[in-house]
């Protein structure tokens, strides 16, 4: 009889990495924030309820596949720490989702300082 095989559930993530210049996504110097599933549903509506049009409602809207990413650089950098931070204190009750938000803050100021980019990869 053969051993029975556990089956093996491919849990979809979805990933933020900052890219500097001339880098490629698999760089040693590439940081990678990983946002989990629970954490897109948490905050979900806190985003997309709550916060005004903008490119925090446009990352938050999608989860899955190609619509799920996206990559920013320059201003629009900026533009999404500033809807971050907009909502940032919304999220005080969810704390996986302010941590999240808070570690995607730091993403943005980093890239920008280095005129790098976000570049977001979905499962």
């Amino acid at each position: 009889m053969r051993p029975q095989q556990a089956a093996v559930e491919r849990v979809a993530m979805r990933r933020v990495f900052m890219v500097p210049p001339g880098a490629r996504l698999e760089d040693p110097e590439v940081d990678c924030l990983p946002m989990a599933e629970a954490v897109w549903e948490r905050g979900y509506t806190l985003v997309i309820d709550e916060v005004k049009r903008g490119l925090l409602q446009d990352f938050w809207k999608n989860y899955y596949g190609a619509s799920a990413e996206m990559a920013m650089s320059g201003n629009r950098l900026m533009e999404l720490r500033k809807d971050i931070m907009a909502i940032t204190p919304d999220c005080l009750g969810e704390p996986a989702v302010f941590q999240f938000l808070v570690q995607l803050t730091r993403m943005c100021v980093r890239a920008y300082t280095v005129q790098g980019t976000l570049q977001v990869l979905a499962d």
